[in-house]
């Protein structure tokens, strides 16, 4: 009886079904003009149908943009894609010399409002959406808006070991030409040029309180809060935090050499071409190229020439420690010589006070080159109080700023001198006293 029920409500569901789907049919059929059967798929965008021909699945295909009278408002196009802010993406027949689909945009009146000059692109998104193209041995990326207008282009020849046209694949999607992509492989890892982002991810971008770092595959991107990317995922380091960055510039890394980004856009403010770097101090950056050491400023923009073959921070005095061929001295921020590179060594000055170096012997100089002690000390250490210390013949020394000492003690050569004799008196007196303390003895056994 109950298998009897359950058949029953069964079938009462199978014939709910086929009216629902009778009554959809009809609604579809009262809605749809009957022309659309010529055609294997439509979709309707408000007063316009986007339509697709298949004749064979995969190979032989054509769409075209109608109005609701069936008449045709374009030429037969390979593909047309969905509408969005009023374009479509649209791949005539024509193809590139290398047989690539060409990609552009039409309006819903058919037409053209972006040439079809682009290998990829998607529909638009507020506005604005990405474009590939050939760039010289690479793949380029911009972003552009409804006009074609060009808002941002990453300078992709920057990367010149990634976006190869050489190495790139192009992504086929049966019937689908307007849903083609540009892949890289790299050790079976995918890559892209373009990028879109999960909502989660998005979210994430837009409530950011500046340009945001995102790491794929152990590579590094970056994109603003506008879901523009501006440096590809191509960067092998970043520095988030500021240890050799500032001044509105961050350090990046690509193919073993460093560059700087601008931290509040994203656009690289230098190209990948520095070996070496160093945190800024008084608004300059020193930066080493073909080994040599120069200053660029926060735009990028060379301040002292690369001559040097050390160099370390600018001081409150204005001055750096520079040498050339093993001879030291100071420059100030303008790269003036303000210490003629006489000394074998020079160090940073603080508090107005710089230890120098002569073969082997130490002294300090202030700003104007002028002796504040003679070069007569073994061994000395910087200003970095008001206060330092040195040695001189093994005897420690108290120094001030104006180069008067004070006798603090002796070297740890004199110390471990003094403990060694102090060591010989000791073995010595207990060596006297035990041989007196013999003779006693044998003389009582006498």
């Amino acid at each position: 009886m109950k298998l009897l029920q359950h058949a029953g409500r069964c079938l009462v569901i199978v014939v709910i079904v086929f009216q629902l789907q009778a009554l959809l049919a009809f609604k579809s059929s009262a809605q749809n003009p009957s022309w659309l059967n010529q055609y294997s798929e439509h979709q309707l965008y408000g007063n316009v149908y986007v339509v697709k021909k298949i004749d064979i699945p995969c190979r032989t295909y054509s769409s075209f943009i109608l109005d609701k009278n069936g008449n045709k408002l374009t030429p037969a196009y390979k593909d047309i894609g969905d509408f969005s802010d009023g374009l479509a993406e649209f791949v005539p027949f024509e193809t590139d010399s290398q047989g690539q689909g060409l990609h552009g945009f039409i309006n819903k009146k058919g037409k053209v409002i972006v040439e079809p000059v682009y290998l990829g692109t998607d529909k638009f998104y507020k506005g604005k959406t990405w474009v590939i193209y050939p760039a010289g041995k690479q793949y380029g990326l911009s972003y552009i808006d409804t006009t074609g207008k060009t808002l941002y282009r990453i300078p992709i020849e920057y990367f010149k070991n990634d976006f190869l046209i050489a190495k790139a694949k192009i992504a086929f999607l049966c019937n689908r030409d307007a849903k083609e992509d540009i892949i890289w492989w790299k050790k079976d890892e995918l890559y892209l040029l373009n990028w879109n982002f999960s909502p989660f991810i998005e979210k994430e971008i837009k409530e950011s309180s500046g340009i945001y770092h995102f790491l794929y595959k152990g590579k590094y991107g970056i994109v603003d809060k506008n879901l523009v990317l501006k440096i590809p995922v191509a960067l092998d380091d970043i520095d988030p935090e500021y240890k050799f960055s500032g001044q509105g510039m961050e350090r990046v890394k690509y193919g073993g050499k460093y560059g700087y980004i601008n931290v509040f856009t994203g656009e690289m403010v230098t190209p990948f071409e520095f070996t070496k770097t160093r945190k800024p101090t008084n608004g300059l950056f020193w930066v080493q190229k073909n080994k040599k050491w120069g200053c660029i400023d926060k735009t990028g923009k060379v301040r002292i020439p690369f001559l040097y073959d050390e160099a370390n921070g600018f001081t409150a005095e204005n001055r750096s420690a520079v040498s050339i061929n093993g001879k030291f001295g100071h420059i100030d921020k303008s790269g003036k010589i303000r210490t003629p590179l006489k000394y074998d060594f020079a160090s940073y000055f603080h508090n107005g006070r710089s230890l120098v170096r002569i073969k082997d012997k130490y002294g300090y100089i202030d700003v104007n080159d002028k002796l504040v002690t003679p070069i007569h000390y073994d061994y000395a250490l910087p200003f970095d109080d008001i206060t330092t210390t040195a040695n001189r013949h093994g005897l420690r020394y108290e120094l001030t700023l104006d180069g008067k000492e004070r006798f603090v003690g002796f070297s740890a050569g004199w110390n471990g001198l003094f403990i060694l004799i102090g060591v010989v008196l000791i073995v010595y007196i207990n060596s006297y006293f035990f041989k007196r303390s013999q003779k006693r003895k044998i003389t009582k056994l006498k």
